[in-house]
């Protein structure tokens, strides 16, 4: 059984389309309800499995509604997002996104055996997903092992102070230059010659990594103590961008004065959130890698790494490690090569 595992990067629209609805459209209309002439729009998660033993395309990623297929990825879009997909398969994970499906009657007409017009009304419907670039679906490092509170998402703040922990970052910044990752904010005191200043300190994996403005650390402060009295650390999703010479941190989360109510009782108790999965192969998802899997009911370890031609083979079990890159003394891999295939 599969964990689910929102996938993030949700923007809060809908713009990746889903394809061979119309074959499911009995399935499209138990989820819309009742149908009218008039549009109805429900919102839901569906769920994203890699179908490798599909005879038409190897890399066909299922999209699942309540267990019960309704489509799949465009051909193209699902060759660059199957290899974060399998691998996050592979590690016992089972990928959501936000989905919205659109359905309504509608007025058509044919003929009868004897010519004449005939009117008649039928179902039609679409499935609709909030996906993100295949980059930015899984952070690029785990979440705290402490105890810890993740704030919800919210407006974007700038991080100061990037440039003096280059070595903390640069290894966390991946081929396409950006990232999603999880990082941690801490009261800190900055002496000055005069006075000191109470700051947010940000850190990635328990290293600083900079710091928030004054005015910005004064917005966030009131949450962190809160959570940090709860015996709670605070966490937060961060966009970082770069190369081997520059990092640059955004936080995306709620302000203090934001918070809701029931989400500061519901997480006022020391929790520990579900871990992100490391998923290994990242660097290939870039470089147009097309990995496979099992359908939906397929168990983690059913498939293997797949060396392209020319290199040696792996020691069994082997995956990628987090960064991980094509060694540059061994041949290309031909374009679109399968990375991964079912384990025999």
């Amino acid at each position: 059984m599969r964990e689910p595992f929102d996938l993030w990067g949700s923007r809060g629209w809908y713009n990746q389309e889903v394809v061979g609805e119309s074959q499911y459209f009995t399935t499209l209309q138990k989820i819309i309800g009742v149908p009218t002439l008039e549009w109805t729009e429900v919102t839901t998660l569906a769920h994203l499995v890699p179908e490798p033993t599909n005879r038409y395309d190897g890399n066909a990623v299922q999209v699942l509604i309540g267990g019960q297929i309704v489509g799949y990825l465009p051909r193209e879009d699902a060759a660059r997002y199957v290899t974060v997909l399998a691998n996050l398969c592979s590690h016992g994970w089972l990928p959501q996104v936000p989905a919205q499906v659109r359905g309504a009657l509608v007025e058509d007409y044919d003929f009868d055996e004897r010519g004449r017009e005939r009117t008649f009304t039928r179902f039609v419907g679409s499935v609709y997903l909030d996906l993100n670039e295949p980059h930015l679906l899984v952070p690029a490092n785990r979440p705290p092992a402490a105890e810890h509170v993740m704030l919800p998402r919210g407006g974007a703040i700038h991080v100061t102070g990037e440039e003096n922990y280059l070595n903390t970052l640069v290894p966390l910044i991946g081929p396409a230059g950006e990232t999603w990752i999880h990082v941690t904010l801490h009261e800190v005191s900055e002496q000055t010659a005069r006075t000191t200043k109470t700051l947010v300190e940000v850190r990635v994996d328990g290293q600083p990594a900079g710091r928030l403005t004054p005015k910005m650390s004064g917005e966030l402060l009131p949450a962190i103590r809160y959570f940090a009295d709860r015996g709670l650390a605070t966490t937060g999703r961060a966009i970082l961008k770069g190369n081997a010479l520059k990092a640059d941190i955004t936080l995306y989360v709620a302000r203090a004065g934001e918070l809701s109510q029931e989400f500061l009782a519901t997480n006022g108790t020391s929790s520990r959130s579900v871990a992100a999965p490391t998923i290994p192969g990242q660097v290939a998802a870039a470089q147009e890698a097309s990995p496979v899997q099992e359908g939906a009911a397929t168990a983690a370890g059913s498939w293997r790494f797949n060396p392209p031609p020319g290199w040696p083979a792996p020691p069994p079990g082997w995956v990628p490690p987090p960064g991980w890159t094509p060694p540059p003394h061994l041949p290309p891999a031909p374009h679109g090569w399968q990375w991964w295939v079912a384990a025999q």
